[in-house]
């Protein structure tokens, strides 16, 4: 027995286990803040971001993982693709599922974590959106995105830096500084973001400078890989721009 890898595996479901805690408590919050997004100017936006990178000349079987409350699942229904949307927390695929009855599409909504039950080559474009932060097993993870991907499929991953003050004493007094200054414009924070602190220290993709390790991680994988930097002008509002201006948005794009 590998007593090593049985601690490394029992950490990891801890790990996976608190951020399905703390997610089961932001899950209503979380929808409404990404639903109105939706139903503003801000989803041509993100439209545009997704699928001026992709062929469409027929129905794509497209998956959405950590779909949340189904934003990018529901973008890619609408545009009548066959779209399967993962997430490994019920309370969020509750709101999700709501959500797409709303917009009137059919997506296939499945309850599932990190381990992704999907054959090889399945899909034709994966979407993912502030999910990596989360990966437990980034290198094995993504992996398996990429080999879940059919041959000349797209993989698009939009993220952020979302815990760089965790990384030393200097990014988290930058990060204070920020803060104040937001609290001063009357901009609130969410109650529990110590506890989204504690768990984000144990992840391993708090401590990895991004998006370059994410460009490096992917030439070493031998794929085709774009990064864009910088998006948050692009796709947030005003005030998203001002509470997330220490957290600048990219986009990976990944071509098998």
């Amino acid at each position: 027995m590998n007593i090593g890898l049985n601690r490394q595996m029992r950490f990891e479901d801890v790990q996976e286990a608190s951020m399905n805690n703390y997610w089961n408590e932001r899950s209503s919050s979380y929808s409404e803040m990404n639903m109105r997004q939706f139903y503003s100017e801000q989803k041509n936006t993100w439209e545009w971001m997704i699928f001026s990178r992709v062929k469409e000349d027929r129905p794509l079987n497209v998956l959405d993982i950590g779909t949340g409350p189904g934003f990018f699942a529901i973008l890619a229904a609408l545009r009548g693709h066959k779209v399967t949307a993962v997430d490994m927390n019920g309370k969020m695929l509750v709101n999700a599922r709501k959500n797409a009855r709303r917009a009137g599409v059919q997506v296939n909504f499945q309850q599932v974590g990190h381990e992704l039950p999907f054959p090889e080559k399945s899909f034709d474009l994966i979407l993912s959106r502030d999910v990596t932060w989360t990966l437990t097993e980034p290198e094995k993870q993504l992996r398996t995105w990429v080999r879940i991907l059919k041959e000349e499929g797209t993989l698009l991953y939009f993220d952020a830096e979302w815990n760089f003050h965790l990384r030393n004493q200097e990014c988290f007094d930058k990060w204070q500084e920020a803060k104040k200054a937001m609290e001063e414009k009357g901009l609130e924070f969410y109650s529990k973001a110590e506890e989204l602190d504690q768990i984000a220290a144990t992840l391993p993709m708090t401590y990895r400078k991004r998006p370059e390790w994410d460009a490096q991680f992917w030439r070493g994988e031998k794929m085709q890989c774009s990064v864009h930097e910088n998006l948050n002008s692009v796709i947030f509002n005003e005030e998203e721009q001002l509470r997330y201006q220490l957290h600048p948005v990219f986009l990976v794009e990944v071509r098998r």
